[in-house]
C-alpha cells in the first residue's frame, strides 16, 4: 500500500489532534454529550453487528451519562447505514458500529457512496468475533488438513458455504485457497442462517461462520468445528485449533474485529470522549463478560490503533480479493 494511503488514512486524527478542526459540538451545545447519540447498526437485527451494536449503545450510554439509541439501517454490505454517517454532522451524535466487512468493501464493490479513509473517523476497537470453518455431516475428511488436502488433489471439489459473495468469511476462505495452493468451490447463500442450514443439511460440505450461529449445533454434534480463523486461540472456544495450525498453514489469520467510527472532521475531545466510553463498555471484568456471554471477545484499541488495523487489513485484503475477481456491481 502507497505511503500516500496510510497518510490519508491517518490524517483525521493527526488534524484533529493538532487543534486543525473546529468544535462545532462544543460551540453550540455546551458539554458534550447533552441529547441521546444514535448508533447506526448497517446490518439486520439478529446478527452479530446487531448484538455488539446493542449492547455497546446501552453500555456506551452508561458511560456517557446520555442514551444512546440504537438504529438498524441495514443493506448493501452495510454501505447504506455506513454511508448514513459518513454524511452525518461531525459532532460525535451519530456513530457506528462496522466489522472488518467495512475494510473488504473497498475493493469487492464497484462503487461506494463514501470512502472510508476520507470521510470517516476511527473512534476504537471494541471486539473480535471467533469465527470458526465447520464441518457437516457430508464432510468425510476428518480435519481441516485432509479438507486441504482435498482441495489440492480434487480442485473445486468440496463446497463451501458462505453468507453472500464478497462477505468476510468468503475472502477468508480465498485466502485460505491462495496460501495452500487448493480449491473449494463458494456456494453463496442471503446470510450466515441459510449457509449454515445449508452445511447441516449436506447441501454443502463446509460452512464458515461467527461462533455465535454455530455453537449450539457444535456442542450438539450436527457440525464439527474444524478450525478457528483467527490468529491466536480464542478462550470462547477451547479445544479448537486455529486454521493456521489445524490446516498447516502458517501465517494464516483473519481477526474478525468490530469497531464504532464516527464521520470526518469529529473535534478531537469529542473522539477522545467518545473513545474513553467505549473503553469502559468493553474493557472493564463487566464488559468482557457482557460480551463473552454472547459469544463475542473483549478486544478494546484506541483510535490510532484501529487506524492502523484498517491500513494494515486494506493491504491485506485487496490483492486477495483482486486475484479472485470477486465483484458486486
Amino acid at each position: 500500500m502507497p505511503t500516500t494511503r496510510r497518510a490519508t488514512l491517518l490524517r483525521p486524527l493527526a488534524a484533529v489532534a493538532a487543534g486543525a478542526l473546529p468544535l462545532p459540538a462544543l460551540a453550540q451545545g455546551g458539554e458534550f454529550p447533552n441529547r441521546p447519540l444514535r448508533m447506526i447498526i448497517p446490518f439486520p437485527p439478529g446478527g452479530g453487528s446487531d448484538i455488539l451494536g446493542r449492547l455497546l449503545a446501552q453500555r456506551m450510554g452508561e458511560a456517557l451519562g446520555q442514551p444512546v439509541v440504537p438504529e438498524n439501517r441495514s443493506g448493501a454490505g452495510g454501505n447504506i447505514g455506513t454511508e448514513a454517517v459518513a454524511k452525518a454532522p461531525p459532532d460525535g451524535y451519530t456513530l457506528v458500529i462496522v466489522f472488518n466487512t467495512i475494510v473488504v468493501n473497498q475493493f469487492v464493490y464497484a462503487q461506494l457512496p463514501f470512502d472510508l479513509k476520507r470521510d470517516l473517523t476511527p473512534v476504537a476497537k471494541v471486539a473480535l468475533a471467533p469465527t470458526l470453518i465447520c464441518g457437516g455431516p457430508k464432510l468425510q475428511a476428518r480435519d481441516l488438513r485432509e479438507v486441504v488436502e482435498i482441495s489440492r488433489r480434487e480442485p473445486g471439489r468440496l463446497n463451501h458455504g458462505t453468507p453472500g459473495l464478497g462477505t468476510i468469511t468468503h475472502v477468508s476462505c480465498e485466502l485460505m485457497d491462495a496460501m495452500s495452493g487448493g480449491k473449494l468451490t463458494q456456494v453463496h447463500y442471503r446470510g450466515t442462517g441459510p449457509a449454515v442450514t445449508a452445511c447441516v443439511s449436506g447441501e454443502v460440505e463446509l460452512v464458515s461462520a461467527p461462533l455465535s450461529a454455530v455453537d449450539e449445533l457444535v456442542k450438539a454434534g450436527r457440525l464439527r468445528a474444524l478450525g478457528n480463523l483467527a490468529g491466536q486461540d480464542s478462550p470462547l472456544m477451547p479445544g479448537v485449533p486455529t486454521v493456521a495450525a489445524a490446516a498447516r498453514l502458517p501465517g494464516y489469520a483473519v481477526d474478525n474485529w468490530g469497531a464504532v467510527l464516527a464521520p470526518a472532521g469529529l473535534p478531537e475531545p469529542i473522539r477522545q470522549k467518545l473513545e474513553s466510553a467505549a473503553r469502559q463498555a468493553v474493557d472493564t471484568p463487566e464488559g468482557r463478560a457482557a460480551l463473552a456471554s454472547r459469544g463475542i471477545e473483549s478486544s478494546f484499541g484506541d483510535g490510532r490503533a484501529l487506524a492502523a488495523v484498517i491500513e494494515a487489513d486494506s493491504r491485506r485484503w485487496e490483492p486477495v480479493i483482486r486475484k479472485a475477481d470477486i465483484r458486486v456491481e
